[in-house]
Protein backbone atom coordinates (compact mmCIF):
# COMPACT_ATOMS: atom_id res chain seq x y z
CA UNK A 1 0.00 0.00 0.00
CA UNK A 2 1.75 3.32 -1.09
CA UNK A 3 1.70 5.94 1.57
CA UNK A 4 -1.20 8.06 1.82
CA UNK A 5 0.51 12.01 2.62
CA UNK A 6 -2.08 14.63 4.91
CA UNK A 7 -1.52 18.11 5.48
CA UNK A 8 -0.95 19.36 8.51
CA UNK A 9 -2.05 22.95 10.08
CA UNK A 10 1.41 23.46 11.36
CA UNK A 11 3.42 27.68 11.46
CA UNK A 12 4.09 28.63 8.20
CA UNK A 13 7.77 30.28 6.81
CA UNK A 14 7.86 33.00 5.45
CA UNK A 15 7.44 32.10 1.68
CA UNK A 16 4.26 30.62 2.63
CA UNK A 17 2.86 33.49 4.66
CA UNK A 18 3.49 35.40 1.35
CA UNK A 19 0.27 33.36 -0.02
CA UNK A 20 -2.06 34.17 2.32
CA UNK A 21 -4.85 36.56 0.77
CA UNK A 22 -8.03 36.28 0.33
CA UNK A 23 -10.08 34.56 -2.09
CA UNK A 24 -13.29 33.57 -3.53
CA UNK A 25 -15.75 32.21 -0.95
CA UNK A 26 -16.28 28.85 -0.95
CA UNK A 27 -17.58 25.78 1.38
CA UNK A 28 -14.79 25.77 3.69
CA UNK A 29 -15.86 22.90 5.28
CA UNK A 30 -15.69 20.35 2.52
CA UNK A 31 -12.29 19.05 2.44
CA UNK A 32 -9.58 18.72 -0.95
CA UNK A 33 -8.16 15.93 -2.19
CA UNK A 34 -4.75 16.51 -3.63
CA UNK A 35 -3.49 13.57 -5.98
CA UNK A 36 -0.24 13.56 -7.72
CA UNK A 37 2.48 11.07 -7.96
CA UNK A 38 5.15 13.80 -7.77
CA UNK A 39 5.82 14.42 -3.58
CA UNK A 40 7.00 18.19 -4.69
CA UNK A 41 3.84 19.19 -6.70
CA UNK A 42 1.92 17.56 -3.27
CA UNK A 43 3.74 19.86 -1.48
CA UNK A 44 3.25 22.52 -3.15
CA UNK A 45 -0.76 22.14 -3.90
CA UNK A 46 -0.82 21.56 -0.07
CA UNK A 47 0.64 24.56 0.73
CA UNK A 48 -1.35 26.91 -1.63
CA UNK A 49 -4.81 25.03 -0.04
CA UNK A 50 -3.82 24.81 3.41
CA UNK A 51 -3.01 28.73 4.19
CA UNK A 52 -5.72 30.00 1.77
CA UNK A 53 -7.95 27.64 4.76
CA UNK A 54 -8.55 24.23 3.46
CA UNK A 55 -8.28 21.22 4.63
CA UNK A 56 -5.97 19.33 2.59
CA UNK A 57 -5.41 15.44 2.05
CA UNK A 58 -2.77 14.51 -0.22
CA UNK A 59 -2.41 10.98 -1.95
CA UNK A 60 1.02 9.74 -4.52
CA UNK A 61 -1.21 6.91 -5.30
CA UNK A 62 -4.61 7.64 -7.36
CA UNK A 63 -5.49 3.77 -7.09
CA UNK A 64 -5.00 4.58 -3.28
CA UNK A 65 -7.60 7.36 -3.38
CA UNK A 66 -9.65 5.03 -4.83
CA UNK A 67 -9.34 2.66 -2.34
CA UNK A 68 -10.23 5.32 -0.01
CA UNK A 69 -13.55 6.79 -1.47
CA UNK A 70 -16.32 4.66 -0.09
CA UNK A 71 -14.85 6.03 3.30
CA UNK A 72 -14.20 9.29 2.60
CA UNK A 73 -16.30 12.22 2.96
CA UNK A 74 -17.28 14.35 0.24
CA UNK A 75 -14.92 17.22 -1.10
CA UNK A 76 -12.92 18.50 -4.08
CA UNK A 77 -10.47 16.79 -5.98
CA UNK A 78 -7.84 18.19 -7.56
CA UNK A 79 -5.79 15.73 -9.76
CA UNK A 80 -3.01 15.78 -11.87
CA UNK A 81 -3.38 14.00 -15.56
CA UNK A 82 -0.17 12.45 -16.24
CA UNK A 83 0.32 9.65 -13.35
CA UNK A 84 2.18 6.26 -13.20
CA UNK A 85 -0.94 3.95 -12.36
CA UNK A 86 -3.43 5.74 -13.60
CA UNK A 87 -3.98 9.35 -15.59
CA UNK A 88 -6.35 11.66 -14.86
CA UNK A 89 -9.05 11.05 -17.55
CA UNK A 90 -9.38 7.69 -15.96
CA UNK A 91 -9.69 8.51 -12.90
CA UNK A 92 -12.29 10.74 -13.18
CA UNK A 93 -13.97 8.58 -15.57
CA UNK A 94 -14.06 6.30 -12.47
CA UNK A 95 -15.41 9.26 -10.30
CA UNK A 96 -17.60 10.36 -12.75
CA UNK A 97 -20.89 8.09 -11.13
CA UNK A 98 -19.80 9.76 -7.86
CA UNK A 99 -20.65 13.46 -9.15
CA UNK A 100 -23.07 14.32 -6.06
CA UNK A 101 -20.11 13.54 -3.60
CA UNK A 102 -17.19 14.69 -5.18
CA UNK A 103 -16.57 17.49 -7.59
CA UNK A 104 -12.71 17.37 -9.89
CA UNK A 105 -10.25 19.90 -11.18
CA UNK A 106 -7.60 18.38 -13.73
CA UNK A 107 -4.28 19.84 -13.79
CA UNK A 108 -2.29 19.03 -17.21
CA UNK A 109 1.40 19.78 -18.40
CA UNK A 110 0.79 19.34 -21.96
CA UNK A 111 -2.90 20.86 -22.65
CA UNK A 112 -4.86 19.51 -25.37
CA UNK A 113 -8.60 20.37 -26.43
CA UNK A 114 -9.42 16.58 -26.85
CA UNK A 115 -8.22 16.08 -22.91
CA UNK A 116 -10.20 19.31 -22.00
CA UNK A 117 -13.75 17.93 -23.87
CA UNK A 118 -13.11 14.69 -22.35
CA UNK A 119 -12.55 15.73 -18.52
CA UNK A 120 -15.36 18.38 -18.80
CA UNK A 121 -17.94 15.75 -20.41
CA UNK A 122 -16.92 13.41 -17.24
CA UNK A 123 -17.74 15.99 -15.03
CA UNK A 124 -14.38 17.83 -14.10
CA UNK A 125 -15.22 21.44 -12.93
CA UNK A 126 -12.32 22.67 -15.08
CA UNK A 127 -9.19 22.16 -16.49
CA UNK A 128 -6.12 24.15 -15.76
CA UNK A 129 -2.56 24.12 -17.33
CA UNK A 130 0.83 24.22 -15.66
CA UNK A 131 1.85 25.60 -14.00
CA UNK A 132 -0.24 26.60 -11.72
CA UNK A 133 -1.74 30.36 -10.94
CA UNK A 134 -2.69 30.40 -7.04
CA UNK A 135 -4.92 32.67 -7.85
CA UNK A 136 -7.23 30.60 -10.65
CA UNK A 137 -6.82 27.19 -8.05
CA UNK A 138 -8.30 28.97 -5.47
CA UNK A 139 -11.04 30.30 -7.55
CA UNK A 140 -11.41 26.88 -9.18
CA UNK A 141 -11.32 24.87 -5.65
CA UNK A 142 -13.60 27.50 -3.96
CA UNK A 143 -16.41 26.58 -6.76
CA UNK A 144 -16.16 23.29 -6.73
CA UNK A 145 -17.27 23.15 -3.30
CA UNK A 146 -20.23 25.29 -3.73
CA UNK A 147 -21.30 22.86 -6.21
CA UNK A 148 -21.86 20.12 -3.63
CA UNK A 149 -24.08 21.91 -1.54
CA UNK A 150 -27.33 20.51 -0.91
CA UNK A 151 -29.81 21.81 -3.41
CA UNK A 152 -31.86 23.64 -0.48
CA UNK A 153 -29.27 25.82 0.99
CA UNK A 154 -28.98 27.48 -2.94
CA UNK A 155 -32.48 27.32 -3.27
CA UNK A 156 -32.70 30.91 -0.12
CA UNK A 157 -30.15 32.43 -1.66
CA UNK A 158 -31.87 32.96 -5.50
CA UNK A 159 -32.49 36.31 -6.65
CA UNK A 160 -36.24 36.72 -6.61
CA UNK A 161 -38.37 36.37 -10.11
CA UNK A 162 -38.33 39.73 -11.98
CA UNK A 163 -41.83 41.05 -12.82
CA UNK A 164 -43.79 41.68 -15.22
CA UNK A 165 -42.81 38.11 -16.81
CA UNK A 166 -39.47 38.62 -17.23
CA UNK A 167 -36.50 37.04 -17.42
CA UNK A 168 -32.93 37.49 -16.13
CA UNK A 169 -31.43 36.12 -19.64
CA UNK A 170 -33.20 39.11 -20.82
CA UNK A 171 -30.81 41.59 -18.99
CA UNK A 172 -28.01 40.37 -20.83
CA UNK A 173 -25.75 41.36 -24.18
CA UNK A 174 -25.99 38.98 -26.70
CA UNK A 175 -22.75 38.12 -26.13
CA UNK A 176 -23.10 37.90 -22.37
CA UNK A 177 -25.85 35.30 -22.75
CA UNK A 178 -23.94 33.34 -25.40
CA UNK A 179 -20.87 33.20 -22.63
CA UNK A 180 -23.15 32.46 -19.76
CA UNK A 181 -25.49 29.69 -21.64
CA UNK A 182 -21.65 28.07 -22.34
CA UNK A 183 -21.24 28.39 -18.55
CA UNK A 184 -24.77 26.60 -18.04
CA UNK A 185 -23.80 23.60 -19.97
CA UNK A 186 -20.99 23.05 -17.80
CA UNK A 187 -18.35 24.62 -20.35
CA UNK A 188 -15.22 25.82 -18.37
CA UNK A 189 -13.52 29.43 -19.31
CA UNK A 190 -11.08 27.96 -21.60
CA UNK A 191 -13.55 26.03 -23.47
CA UNK A 192 -16.15 29.10 -24.15
CA UNK A 193 -12.77 30.81 -25.18
CA UNK A 194 -12.09 27.96 -27.82
CA UNK A 195 -15.69 27.56 -29.22
CA UNK A 196 -16.28 31.74 -29.73
CA UNK A 197 -12.93 32.95 -30.43
CA UNK A 198 -12.06 35.10 -27.68
CA UNK A 199 -9.45 35.64 -25.38
CA UNK A 200 -10.25 33.84 -21.55
CA UNK A 201 -9.54 37.29 -20.18
CA UNK A 202 -12.76 38.49 -22.45
CA UNK A 203 -14.78 35.20 -21.37
CA UNK A 204 -13.90 36.19 -18.05
CA UNK A 205 -14.86 39.29 -18.58
CA UNK A 206 -18.31 38.98 -20.41
CA UNK A 207 -19.42 36.02 -17.64
CA UNK A 208 -18.03 38.07 -14.14
CA UNK A 209 -20.78 41.05 -16.12
CA UNK A 210 -23.68 38.40 -16.96
CA UNK A 211 -23.50 36.87 -13.02
CA UNK A 212 -23.64 40.50 -11.77
CA UNK A 213 -26.70 40.95 -13.60
CA UNK A 214 -27.99 37.60 -12.27
CA UNK A 215 -26.92 38.68 -8.89
CA UNK A 216 -25.51 35.19 -7.82
CA UNK A 217 -21.62 34.48 -7.27
CA UNK A 218 -21.20 30.63 -8.20
CA UNK A 219 -21.91 28.67 -10.76
CA UNK A 220 -24.05 26.16 -8.69
CA UNK A 221 -26.22 29.41 -8.15
CA UNK A 222 -26.59 30.10 -11.55
CA UNK A 223 -27.61 27.09 -12.80
CA UNK A 224 -30.30 26.85 -10.49
CA UNK A 225 -31.40 30.24 -11.51
CA UNK A 226 -31.83 29.14 -15.32
CA UNK A 227 -33.52 26.23 -14.49
CA UNK A 228 -35.91 28.18 -12.86
CA UNK A 229 -36.46 30.23 -15.87
CA UNK A 230 -36.84 27.36 -17.87
CA UNK A 231 -39.89 25.74 -15.40
CA UNK A 232 -41.20 29.11 -15.55
CA UNK A 233 -41.28 29.07 -19.50
CA UNK A 234 -37.50 31.00 -20.15
CA UNK A 235 -36.47 29.58 -23.64
CA UNK A 236 -32.66 28.62 -23.67
CA UNK A 237 -31.37 28.94 -27.41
Amino acid sequence: MLETIESTRQPLNSEAAQWQQPQETGDHSRPVYVIDDDRDVLRVLSMMLSTAGWTVHCFESPIEFLNQVPQLPGGVVVLDQVMGEMDGVELLEKLSARQREFRAILITGYPRTTITVTALRLGAVTVMDKPIDRKELLNSVAEASLLLRPSEQEDETLPPPLPDGRFYLDLLTPREKQVILQVYRGCTNKAISLQLDLSIKTVEKFRSRAMRKFGVRSTALLVRLLNREIECGCRIE
